[in-house]
């Protein structure tokens, strides 16, 4: 995975359970901090916030480190219970890594994981019937530009 800097100049607005073609968003909470020299998986994304169905969610406006990845078409981002597939405990470890490499700080502990449900989609030409490659997911977490 390939950590880049993003700049949101405006909020990206989602579907928490209706995708209506900006994805869907789960807010969750990163506790690893600069102290942990071998942080557990949970420490890079957990307590994600419980799903209100019909609700809308946005990724604020401003600059972040952001990371895109899949999914297999049988793998499941999320459990029932909240619990992040391996790959995106991945892509948060890769997120965090990148504030460590660069000398940056996060703003605040959140982590916005947007899946966009459509993306991985194509028709099989030879039956006609939709398909999905996988599911499409981006990690953002904010930087602190008012670091010392």
């Amino acid at each position: 995975m390939s950590v880049k800097s993003l700049v949101l100049f405006e909020d990206i607005i989602c579907g928490t359970t209706d995708d209506d073609g900006s994805g869907l968003l789960r807010v969750c909470t990163s506790s690893v901090t600069k102290r942990d020299m071998n942080p557990a998986p949970n420490t890079y994304l957990s307590d994600c916030e419980p799903v209100q169905p019909g609700s809308l969610s946005a990724i604020p406006a401003g600059s972040y480190f952001f990371v895109q990845s899949y999914l297999p078409p049988d793998e499941v981002p999320f459990t029932e219970s909240g619990k992040p597939a391996s790959a995106l405990y991945t892509a948060a470890e890769e997120l965090w890594l990148e504030f460590v490499w660069q000398e940056k700080e996060p703003d605040g502990n959140s982590v916005y994981v947007r899946m966009l449900t459509h993306e991985g989609e194509y028709t099989d030409k030879a039956t006609g019937q939709k398909k999905s490659a996988g599911l499409v997911f981006q990690l953002f977490r904010r930087i602190n530009v008012n670091q010392n």
